[in-house]
């Protein structure tokens, strides 16, 4: 060995002995300011997600948006985004808040993040969906009329344009890359409360604009928030929130997707979104506690009847959906999307667990012990 290796050996080592470790706070050195307007710490001392154990935890968990619900995670190209609502609770203007529907891009997969313009509260209600090098973000005018704007930056954004049908709300867009084109079981919402209106269409579109009907999956009059994902022979899976009951309906269905098999889960679904990752399915979604912790029990509920915290589940090849992972959330719903990333699986929510305001939240699993699920499994 020549000295000059030697040499480059001997101060490598001194440089790693003499290096401090990289801390929380250099890992969000890039992340937005919090801590501005109220204290960023837990509210409670327990709170509902500790209630539920042996399941996947995040390696690290960080506040966002000191206020915010409702938000998305997705990628464009090298580009990750995070939109979100700037409300602080499920449909609140309160505190700070603006009403704006608000972004953050990070062009070093999730490491450091800028804030983008903001978009007025017409856009709270939103959805994203990617094909090739466009964004088209679709939102819910007030609650009546589903618009899509496109963006092939995230900044700039297309003059709304009404696509589909009033009271249809567009919620979990996906784009095939099979079929070449957009699909999505729309739900209807003629207003609060069960309707012999709400319904589920299934829907599709070459261009993201100009959508047709295929079918009516379901009549129910609690029918709500639906996703579809496809298995590699084209079979289409279709859950349904069932608002305000304590099941969710699964519908499966082979082209041109006119009949369906349905079956009901006992457990809610409740904005719900399906991913794909390592070969297995999952889905993120509001859940409704069951534990007998009491510390959780003799919590205070933030939000309704129920204590609500968020999960992410694995649908295994037979259609069961199995508790896989949690992040720390309780209060009113967690709404938790997912993105996988070289570092992690990258999961934003929201949640009241701090001083019961909804927040924003990034947290990261790592992906080994991801995919590997709870060690029970």
């Amino acid at each position: 060995m020549s000295r000059y290796v030697v040499l480059c050996n001997i101060l490598t080592f001194i440089q790693l002995t003499i290096s401090p470790p990289v801390t929380a706070e250099d890992r969000f050195a890039g992340f937005p300011k919090i801590n501005q307007f109220r204290p960023g710490q837990r509210s409670l001392e327990v709170i509902t997600s500790d209630g539920v154990p042996g399941l996947v935890r995040p390696v690290w968990t960080r506040c966002i948006s000191e206020l915010g619900r409702n938000p998305r995670l997705f990628r464009l190209n090298d580009k990750i985004f995070v939109a979100y609502s700037h409300l602080d609770g499920h449909r609140n203007k309160r505190f700070e808040a603006t009403g704006e529907c608000r972004a953050m891009m990070s062009r070093d997969d999730g490491k450091t993040w800028e804030r983008l313009p903001a978009l007025p509260r017409v856009d709270v209600e939103f959805e994203f969906a990617v094909k090739g090098d466009t964004i088209y973000r679709y939102t819910f005018l007030d609650r009546k009329q589903t618009h899509v704007r496109t963006s092939q930056d995230g900044i700039k954004w297309s003059d709304p344009t009404p696509v589909y049908k009033g009271p249809f709300w567009l919620w979990g867009v996906k784009y095939d890359k099979k079929t070449d084109a957009f699909w999505c079981a729309a739900h209807a919402i003629p207003g609060y409360g069960a309707s012999k209106e709400r319904q589920i269409h299934l829907i599709t579109s070459k261009d993201g604009i100009d959508w047709k009907f295929v079918d009516q999956v379901v009549p129910y009059n609690n029918s709500s928030e639906s996703i579809l994902r496809f298995d590699n022979d084209g079979t289409m899976t279709i859950v349904i929130r069932r608002k305000y009951g304590s099941t969710f309906s699964v519908a499966v269905g082979k082209p041109p997707y006119t009949a369906w098999e349905i079956t009901s889960q006992p457990m809610i679904a409740e904005g719900q979104h399906f991913y794909d990752f390592g070969g297995k399915t999952f889905m993120t979604s509001r859940a409704a506690y069951q534990g007998k912790d009491e510390r959780v029990l003799n919590n205070p509920k933030l939000y309704g009847s129920r204590r609500a915290y968020s999960l992410i589940y694995h649908m295994t090849p037979n259609r069961e959906f199995v508790p896989w992972a949690i992040m720390d959330s309780m209060g009113d719903s967690s709404y938790a999307c997912l993105l996988e990333t070289k570092e992690g699986i990258l999961c934003t929510y929201y949640s009241q667990h701090e001083d019961k305001v909804s927040k924003i939240f990034l947290s990261l699993y790592d992906r080994e012990q991801f995919l590997a699920g709870p060690k029970s499994q």
